[in-house]
């Protein structure tokens, strides 16, 4: 049974359509162990030969990279990392050095990119990086990660899969293309690494907590990866060992009767630019969060249950208007909810009684819960099809987190650990550990892996 959010204060009505979204939005334990093992079966069909659903991506990335790592430091005094992030048309760069082992990002910076010529303006970039930062001498060793899956074919990665829209990357081979405009420039920086920013969050992951078996980016998409043992992938003809697999999580629900998406869900699907795919990513993930709570709110006006008859509609009637990281300021526990008004007036232009606060909080806690249990369902998943690939001895399964929501909303992080653990408790295997790695994991993640063999 869903939570009674209904409030004092609050009409009727009110709060009959608040409880009645309330219970749209619930997710009952049975349901969230449904999930949970339709994730399994989602990325065990993924590393199949053939797969008429999204696929599973293997990567050269093995955990013998942490010994790589630690080998390399004794003579790298410091490397780069670099994440490509294609949907936001965002480039970050970071240089690593190391103190007692350990990676520590000294300087940072993030570019926009130019939709035309992308790597003779990612060159340009990073000739900027290394010479307004003086590092030096070189050639520097270079990891790069992408949010897109890659058909690896070695550890400089291979090409952008074909079948993934993602303008000048598509079926791009980001070693050789970008290696191609560095040579060009005289840049000191060589490409030694290339693959997916989850499977670099795993390799940040496994050299700073060891033994992580499983990483998980929370951030403006959603995506998982694990390591697996190559005799358990039908589509991989090495049998021996274990490499690190991309889930593309994102993805998953693209087939799936499970999820069971409600009508704002289906209604922010429609309007997206991808319509009908990343399913799973439109329920819980940073960029859409928002968004599901501003169609919310509106439904709320539109029966006029919220705000002044006059109130100005303009800002809150545009698409991605509200944007997820004002749900943080939701977590006001003041008794008039003053931050909340504040941000409503500020960024909205509508002055909100103590009941619209309190009836956008409500909104705002229920879309995150939601969210953060269905991550937590996936994650009991993909650690159960982990757990089976080291034997079903190895311990309990050491999980890492990274992305801006491990720092921007720490309920949702919160909930989505406890989920995961209660799930493969019920299942009878122990609960996970959970690390958090903080926003920069992947780039991290990056320019360690620069340093593998």
């Amino acid at each position: 049974m869903a939570d009674d959010y209904s409030i004092a204060g609050a009409s009727a009505a009110q709060n009959q359509l608040l409880n009645e979204i309330a219970a749209s939005l619930h997710v009952t334990t049975p349901h969230l162990s449904d999930v949970a093992n339709d994730v399994y079966d989602y990325v065990t069909t993924g590393l199949q030969q053939e797969t008429q659903g999204p696929a599973s991506w293997v990567s050269f990335i093995t955990p013998s990279v942490t010994q790589d790592i630690r080998s390399a430091i004794k003579h790298e005094s410091q490397s780069l990392g670099m994440t490509i992030n294609t949907q936001a048309g965002r480039l970050k760069i970071s240089s690593i050095k190391f103190t007692s082992g350990q990676p520590a990002a000294i300087n940072k910076q993030v570019f926009y990119l130019r939709k035309d010529q992308v790597f003779e303006d990612i060159a340009t970039r990073l000739s900027e990086f290394v010479n307004s930062h003086e590092l030096g001498p070189g050639p520097l060793p270079l990891g790069v990660n992408i949010d897109r899956p890659i058909e690896e074919t070695s550890k400089l990665g291979g090409r952008v899969a074909d079948n993934v829209d993602c303008g000048p990357f598509r079926n791009v081979d980001i070693a050789q293309a970008l290696g191609a405009v560095i040579l060009k420039k005289h840049l000191p920086v060589r490409v030694t690494s290339v693959t997916n920013c989850v499977v670099s969050t795993l390799v940040a992951a496994q050299h700073r907590f060891h033994n992580t078996s499983v990483a998980l980016i929370l951030n403006h998409g959603i995506n998982a990866s694990y390591y697996e043992q190559a005799s358990r992938i039908p589509k991989l003809q090495a049998k021996e060992g274990r490499v690190a697999v991309n889930t593309e999580l994102a993805r998953y629900g693209e087939h799936s009767a499970v999820l069971a998406p409600t009508r704002w869900d289906h209604r922010l699907d429609r309007e997206s630019a991808n319509t009908g795919t990343h399913t799973f990513e439109k329920l819980v993930a940073d960029k859409y969060l928002g968004e599901i709570v501003r169609n919310l709110i509106t439904d709320f006006m539109d029966a006029q249950l919220i705000f002044p008859k006059n109130a100005d509609a303009s800002v809150l009637g545009e698409a991605y208007s509200f944007f997820t990281s004002y749900m943080t300021i939701m977590e006001d526990q003041s008794d008039d909810l003053r931050e909340v008004g504040d941000l409503l007036r500020a960024g909205f232009n509508i002055q909100a009684s103590v009941v619209d606060r309190q009836i956008v909080r409500a909104l705002c806690h229920m879309v995150t819960m939601r969210a953060a249990k269905l991550v937590g369902a996936a994650v009991a998943g993909i650690v159960r099809r982990a757990s089976e690939g080291q034997g079903g001895g190895g311990g309990a399964a050491v999980v890492s987190i990274s992305g801006q929501l491990t720092e921007m909303n720490q309920p949702y992080v919160a909930c989505t650990t406890g989920t995961a653990q209660a799930l493969l408790l019920r299942t009878g295997l122990p609960a996970p550990t959970f690390n958090v790695l903080g926003e920069d994991g992947y780039t991290v993640g990056a320019a360690l892996a620069a340093l593998s063999k």
